[in-house]
């Protein structure tokens, strides 16, 4: 049930904020091109960056692709950094723009056909 409440960043997005932070400096990039390439606007990625708020998934996917590093990268190296001693690993997935509205798509690599149920 939905609180009302606004998610507080953790360790996680902290670390990806941090990283993307980094990422950005090593390619001399400003944050100002990076939130125009991402469809956002730029307080909002200082938030994010900044970790007063918390990325959805597809402004995730959305500056990752303005600076040009891989979705799944950027999480792995996070999970690994706050959870060290994780059994699960996060898998290599395809991320896809939705040809009928503009969203990210997640799917898995081998033998899924979408759908709840794996029917399509």
């Amino acid at each position: 049930m939905p609180t009302g409440k606004t998610p507080t960043p953790g360790p996680l997005s902290r670390h990806i904020a941090t990283t993307l932070i980094a990422e950005i400096r090593q390619r001399g990039l400003r944050q100002v091109e990076i939130a125009a390439r991402a469809g956002m606007s730029p307080s909002q990625l200082s938030r994010v960056l900044a970790a007063r708020k918390v990325f959805t998934i597809d402004q995730l996917d959305a500056v990752c692709r303005a600076i040009g590093v891989s979705l799944t990268q950027v999480i792995s190296q996070a999970v690994q950094a706050t959870e060290p001693d994780a059994s699960a690993k996060v898998t290599d997935i395809r991320v896809r723009s939705s040809r009928e509205n503009g969203r990210a798509v997640a799917k898995e690599p081998e033998g899924d056909r979408g759908g709840d149920d794996g029917d399509g």
